[in-house]
């Protein structure tokens, strides 16, 4: 006859169950506790906006995004050339740049031409201009989509000094000292060297005009900068005086200001919230106000109204810190935006390289730059030095000013 056997759990090793099974259930619910919470927090939309982090050193200029946290170049993909030009440029000067695709007005839908493009008495826009101002929404969507904190655009014509890295801190100190004496309640900040309060830094254009009345904030004045260009040597200027005639001719002077208007559009700065308010204004919610009736939408044109009118808060130099370059080749090859006529064939000219804008231009130095070479001359006159020892580049401070409109006195804030 089989036999049985029953074990019998001691009442010692059933309270050791029990207590293991409380624990599990206790980590089973904390663990619940913890995936609830987390995803009811990502159901919330924050209601702060993306702003990142604030303490950033002057000294971040020097990376290879220039102190942004991305550098875009626009760029029409048939344009190899011009993309062969920065790319050798900027490894030169030791920056990096993500290209944005150029568009042309004919791969566009008409449904989504610029708003407000054919309203009666509005200037006709160009093909070009339409394909440019898609090509800037682009790179300022790219801004927002990936929340970058700051990002520099250039558009493929530019220029830069060899020293724009010094250029740019010596801007950045300018750019702070403003933010510093503005007294305004400020809510939304920037993690950035160039300071915390703006949307806008306009660093490449053809004319900029500051706030200027005695009731205007300070402008900031670089003294005895050796690549200030000079008067002379600069593309034209469809807008000015950035502050007064008498102040803009200052030799050697470098102005820094809050710009209540600029145009051309070769280099600019955004925030991640300026690039929110701009991709409203220029696309999605557009308004009077950025696009008054009979006025222009051409891009440059619509960010310089919105800095005039408050919307973005605008930081900008006089000059201009980029420059602009034409390579070799007939008229025609110069500008994807407008038209050149190159001439009857058999009176056909090519033109030589050439740059505006700047002292001592990359483009134009850059086999001697490419052999090594660490000392670079003027590429125009009547500058403070006639070469640059590039390793002995230092940056140097200006100061605050203002200029009193009445008695034309020019006086040192602070």
């Amino acid at each position: 006859m089989g036999v049985l056997n029953i074990h019998l759990a001691s009442p010692s090793s059933t309270l050791t169950f029990l207590r293991s099974r409380h624990r599990q259930l206790f980590y089973a619910g904390l663990v619940s506790t913890v995936l609830i919470v987390l995803w009811c927090t990502l159901l919330v939309i924050p209601k702060t906006r993306y702003v990142g982090r604030r303490d950033v050193s002057l000294e971040a200029i020097g990376n290879e995004t220039l102190g942004f946290e991305k550098i875009f170049c626009i760029n029409l993909p048939s344009r190899t050339d011009k993309r062969d030009a920065i790319v050798l440029g900027s490894s030169i000067t030791q920056f990096r740049v993500d290209w944005i695709d150029g568009v042309s007005a004919a791969d566009m839908s008409p449904k989504a031409y610029p708003p407000r493009f054919d309203e009666p008495d509005r200037p006709r826009m160009l093909d070009g201009e339409i394909g440019s101002w898609r090509a800037h929404v682009n790179a300022i969507q790219t801004i927002v989509s990936s929340r970058v904190s700051s990002a520099l655009i250039l558009e493929d014509d530019v220029d830069w000094d060899v020293t724009l890295k010094n250029q740019l801190k010596e801007f950045a100190l300018g750019s702070r000292a403003l933010q510093s004496n503005n007294n305004q309640q400020q809510t939304t900040r920037t993690p950035s060297p160039y300071g915390t309060e703006w949307d806008v830094l306009w660093l490449g254009h053809c004319g900029t005009k500051c706030h200027r009345n005695n009731t205007s904030p300070p402008f900031y004045i670089l003294k005895n900068d050796p690549t200030s260009t000079p008067v002379y040597a600069l593309p034209r200027y469809f807008v000015g005086p950035a502050i007064h005639e008498l102040v803009d001719n200052i030799k050697h002077s470098r102005l820094i200001c809050r710009s209540a208007m600029s145009v051309c559009s070769s280099a600019y700065a955004l925030s991640f919230h300026g690039a929110q308010e701009l991709l409203a204004a220029l696309s999605v919610a557009p308004s009077d106000e950025g696009m008054p009736a009979g006025e222009s939408v051409v891009f440059d044109m619509m960010l310089g109204r919105l800095c005039s009118t408050g919307y973005l808060r605008c930081v900008a130099s006089h000059p201009a810190v980029f420059g602009n370059w034409r390579a070799a080749g007939l008229p025609s090859k110069q500008s994807d935006i407008q038209y050149n006529y190159d001439g009857p064939k058999e009176g056909r000219i090519v033109q030589g390289p050439s740059f505006q804008g700047v002292v001592f231009s990359t483009m134009a130095n850059l086999e001697a730059l490419l052999e090594g070479e660490r000392v670079v001359k003027a590429g125009v006159k009547d500058v403070v030095k006639s070469m640059v020892d590039l390793d002995t580049v230092k940056v140097r401070e200006g100061g605050l000013h203002r200029l009193d409109y009445e008695e034309m006195v020019l006086k040192r804030v602070g």
